[in-house]
């Protein structure tokens, strides 16, 4: 799970609230905000009035979407939230000591409609995805490298005096709604993959790792299913989800094992070697590498029914 770098804190002699308290840029098309809670709270109303990336940068929180399911929201996730719908959200372990920091980048509607009307038309060229839309509901996910670079590129511009950030920060957007929409896409084609809504050579890639979960998944599997060549297959892969097919079945199967840990309560060696990983040591680093923790101290950290896994 990749993190985005915090922010430096509001200094004190500045701070007027304790619950989201914010400091932003108006940059034309868009809006950045941060927000900083140093107060417990307990189902805080939120909604945004515009297409919506809003990443944790420190700190802790659970959030709820519409379908009342509790999730947790640490750094390295990121929501996706079309306009004006609503979440709740708790702050359990906030204090004036250990606030926490998030940042919302709100977006003109009219600018992401254009930025999607141009990638459609891309994607009606040839690709198995014929079409990307902003989602009636919020999303949940795991930042990528791509994410992070973005955000952070957008944060420093906008704090900075060059006289052309507008202009900078414009291009970035761009990028950044092709790939919170590709990131979006992968959520999507997971959970209809789960439904079998969804016929797409990638909805049965994802079908196909969740069935075979507990087993040493090589990528040739992958391939046979795509029926695509090797190079024609990863291109399409990295082009379409932005991340490679490898990632794909780490990522699964360590979804799987906050799972096992948490409801399971598999040690960490078990979980390892259930899921088909060679040896435990390089489950537990690539779980700390995702994670920014150990298994044992996530699982520690999650009572079971608390936490909604997306």
């Amino acid at each position: 799970m990749k993190k985005i770098s915090p922010i430096s804190l509001i200094p004190l002699e500045k701070i007027t609230d304790l619950i989201e308290q914010k400091r932003g840029f108006n940059l034309d098309v868009c809006e950045l905000n941060i927000y900083e809670t140093r107060k417990e709270v307990i189902g805080f109303p939120l909604s945004f009035n515009g297409f919506t990336v809003t990443s944790m940068l420190r700190g802790r929180k659970q959030v709820r979407f519409p379908d009342l399911i509790k999730r947790q929201y640490v750094p390295g996730n990121t929501i996706i939230t079309p306009s004006y719908s609503k979440m709740n959200i708790d702050f359990p372990k906030a204090s004036f000591d250990n606030p926490t920091q998030c940042t919302a980048l709100t977006l003109d509607n009219s600018f992401v409609k254009e930025q999607i009307y141009k990638f459609n038309e891309v994607l009606n060229k040839g690709t198995f995805i014929k079409s990307w839309r902003v989602l009636d509901n919020p999303v949940l996910l795991y930042n990528n490298k791509d994410l992070v670079s973005i955000h952070e590129k957008i944060i420093r511009i906008s704090a900075s005096t060059d006289p052309y950030k507008k202009i900078h920060i414009h291009l970035l957007l761009k990028e950044l709604v092709l790939c919170v929409l590709k990131m979006q896409n992968i959520s999507t084609l997971k959970e209809e993959a789960r439904l079998n809504k969804n016929n797409t050579p990638f909805a049965a890639i994802t079908n196909f790792i969740r069935q075979n979960i507990y087993k040493d998944i090589k990528i040739e599997d992958l391939l046979k299913i795509s029926s695509m060549s090797k190079s024609s297959f990863y291109r399409a892969f990295v082009d379409e989800l932005g991340v490679s097919p490898y990632q794909l079945i780490i990522d699964e199967k360590l979804k799987f094992a906050k799972k096992l840990l948490t409801e399971e309560k598999l040690t960490v060696k078990e979980t390892a070697y259930a899921l088909g990983f060679s040896s435990d040591n390089y489950f537990i680093r690539l779980f700390k590498k995702h994670e920014g923790l150990t298994p044992n101290k996530y699982a520690k950290n999650n009572i079971r029914g608390n936490v909604r896994f997306p």
